[in-house]
């Protein structure tokens, strides 16, 4: 299932003719989407409809959602448990029976689908009843497929609540998977490519009103998640080390309670002893640089409402710029490398365990002032640069030593 594996977009990877995208062009990715053009509205959609969203990178992320739309449809399906039966053959699927009332598979004309449980769709599910998951998950993983359909069976007879399914039909191979529960009531899309509208519509204004200018730098993506990083033209200066730029971060989860989410995060640019330019993330944990967030829960006007507040970013860079500056009095490189070294060492998660050895290699270089500490730094951070989880994490531990000091 290498199709659901999150990507990396690059710098390098977006072209140099990218140099935004038209307010209609953009808007095409939520032509068909209901929540999409109501949020389009309520912003005073014809305000915009000459604009050019000077942003280089859009393009590109336009394109990335048009790709996966094509691909695939996301379905969310009302079943009860009385519809639906697992296993396909010797492998496990949860199966959903008796759809004629739905009109996408009505129109597809079939009455019933397998589907492959994706991520924790599975643990999910079977949370739902009566919290058997680990009890399942044992039971099918040691290939006891009759325990685990008498218990369902069973299920049946005391419990047959209706719940809303995300099922996901990849066209290309026609085939359907399982990505998670939602909810029934109260659940709104706020997908991604609500995320890259209402993203780029945002950064488009605050361009507007501030005169600071964003291109993309980097994007993570698969097809329920994106995290977008724009560099702004705003830069600071770091005593005796380089400057600091200042970037928000656009995150979405289609599933999660919290949907999109504005961050702010900086890049420490810095030459090392070979005189190349290197940038480092610096990124807090989520406390400190929020900008806002939108739940799944909260309806399109309470949403835009919470918008607004995009000016907050202002107050965040600062304040992760005051931290930064401490990084120009530290005085014993050795030991901020110590703290990141234990933290390592210590660290049991799987993000930390496909690259822990080379993390562990790359800190016995020494690091005799703040450049060869970041030089350090930096090549730990490529060393998972296509790795998400692991990316992001080490960019945690590096954030706590260098400004926390733990």
């Amino acid at each position: 299932m290498n199709q659901f594996t999150k990507k990396v977009i690059g710098k390098n990877n977006i072209p140099e003719t990218d140099k935004g995208v038209s307010f209609l062009d953009l808007i095409s990715i939520i032509s068909n989407d209901k929540l999409g053009n109501k949020l389009l509205e309520l912003l005073d959609k014809e305000s915009y409809k000459d604009d050019f969203i000077k942003i280089p990178g859009a393009a590109t992320l336009v394109s990335i959602q048009k790709k996966i739309n094509k691909r695939y449809w996301k379905e969310d399906l009302e079943s009860s448990l009385e519809n639906i039966n697992l296993y396909n053959d010797k492998k496990f699927s949860i199966n959903f029976n008796s759809l004629e009332k739905n009109e996408y598979f009505k129109d597809l004309k079939l009455k019933k689908i397998s589907t492959e449980p994706l991520y924790s769709a599975s643990r999910d599910f079977f949370s739902s009843l009566l919290n058997m998951d680990k009890y399942a998950s044992s039971l099918i993983s040691k290939g006891h497929r009759d325990i685990v359909d008498a218990n369902l069976n069973l299920l049946k007879t005391i419990q047959n609540t209706k719940r809303k399914y995300r099922v996901l039909h990849d066209r290309e191979e026609n085939l359907f998977f399982l990505r998670a529960i939602v909810s029934l009531n109260k659940y709104f899309d706020y997908n991604n490519n609500i995320a890259v509208v209402i993203g780029l519509l945002m950064l488009h204004n605050e361009s507007k009103s501030s005169k600071i200018d964003y291109k993309l730098l980097r994007c993570e993506y698969n097809e329920s998640f994106i995290r977008m990083f724009f560099e702004s033209t705003q830069v600071n200066e770091l005593e005796n080390i380089g400057q600091v730029k200042n970037i928000i971060q656009i995150s979405n989860d289609e599933i999660k309670r919290e949907a999109l989410r504005f961050t702010g995060v900086c890049t420490i640019s810095f030459k090392d002893s070979q005189n190349q330019l290197g940038e480092l993330f610096i990124q807090p944990q989520d406390i400190k640089s929020k900008i806002l967030s939108i739940k799944h829960n909260q309806v399109p006007s309470t949403a835009i409402e919470e918008l607004s507040k995009i000016n907050n970013s202002k107050k965040v860079h600062q304040e992760l710029y005051n931290d930064i500056t401490k990084i120009s009095k530290i005085k014993d490189p050795e030991q901020i490398k110590y703290l990141v070294r234990k933290k390592i060492e210590n660290a049991k998660g799987e993000e930390v365990k496909r690259f822990k050895q080379q993390y562990l290699d790359e800190l016995k270089n020494g690091a005799k002032n703040i450049i060869q500490l970041l030089t350090i730094f930096k090549k730990m951070e490529l060393l998972s640069n296509e790795d998400i989880e692991s990316s992001e994490y080490i960019r945690y531990i590096i954030y706590n030593a260098l400004i926390e000091k733990k």
